[in-house]
C-alpha cells in the first residue's frame, strides 16, 4: 500500500468511512503490533497499543492533514498511545526509547516504501517488518514467531533477495 492509498483511506475515515477503517486495519494491524511490541516489550500492552491506535485513528480522523506521509502518522499515533500507556501506569518511556521511537517512524516517510513490502508472503512481510523496522534481531524474531532460527534467518534472506530484485527492476522501469 503506497502513502497516497493510505492517504485516500485516511482522508475516507476522517469523512466517516468506517469500510476505508477496516482497509486499514487489515492492512497495518501487524505493522502496527510489531512496532508497539518493540516499544512495549510485551505483547498484551502492544495489543492494546495497536487497538488503542486503530480507534484514535477512527475518532480523530478528521484532524488528519495530507502531507505525503500517512505511514508516518500512523506510526506517531502509535507512538503516541505507548506513550499515553507508559504515562498512566507512571512510568515515563525512557530516554534511549524515545529516542529509538523517532528513529523508528522515519523509514515511512517514502512513499514507494510500503508498496514495497506487497512483493513479499505474509510471513516474510512480518519477519522484515521485526527485523528491519522495530530492529529486533533474527534470533528474537524465531523465539517471538516460534519458528526454527534457521528459517527465520532463511526466510529474511529470501525476502531481502526479492525486495532487492523488485527494486532493481523498478529502477530499471523508470529509466
Amino acid at each position: 500500500m503506497t502513502n497516497r492509498e493510505l492517504d485516500a483511506l485516511l482522508r475516507r475515515i476522517g469523512g466517516g468511512d468506517k469500510s476505508a477503517l477496516a482497509v486499514l486495519y487489515e492492512g497495518f494491524r501487524m505493522p502496527v503490533y510489531y512496532y508497539a511490541l518493540r516499544l512495549t516489550g510485551n505483547p498484551q500492552k502492544a495489543e492494546d497499543v495497536m487497538q488503542e491506535t486503530f480507534l484514535a485513528i477512527l475518532r480523530n480522523g478528521r484532524n488528519y492533514r495530507s502531507d505525503g506521509k500517512a505511514a508516518a502518522w500512523i506510526y506517531t499515533v502509535a507512538r503516541n498511545k505507548a506513550m499515553d500507556m507508559f504515562r498512566k501506569e507512571g512510568n515515563e518511556l525512557p530516554l534511549s526509547q524515545a529516542e529509538e521511537l523517532e528513529a523508528v517512524s522515519s523509514p515511512f516517510d517514502g512513499d514507494a516504501y510500503p508498496g514495497m513490502l506487497s512483493v513479499l508472503n505474509e510471513k516474510e512481510r512480518d519477519i522484515v517488518i521485526l527485523r528491519v523496522l522495530c530492529g529486533f534481531t533474527l534470533t528474537e524474531i524465531a523465539r517471538d514467531k516460534e519458528m526454527p532460527k534457521g528459517s527465520v534467518f532463511w526466510s529474511y534472506n529470501n525476502a531481502m533477495k526479492k525486495l532487492k530484485k523488485h527494486l532493481k527492476e523498478e529502477g530499471e522501469s523508470h529509466v
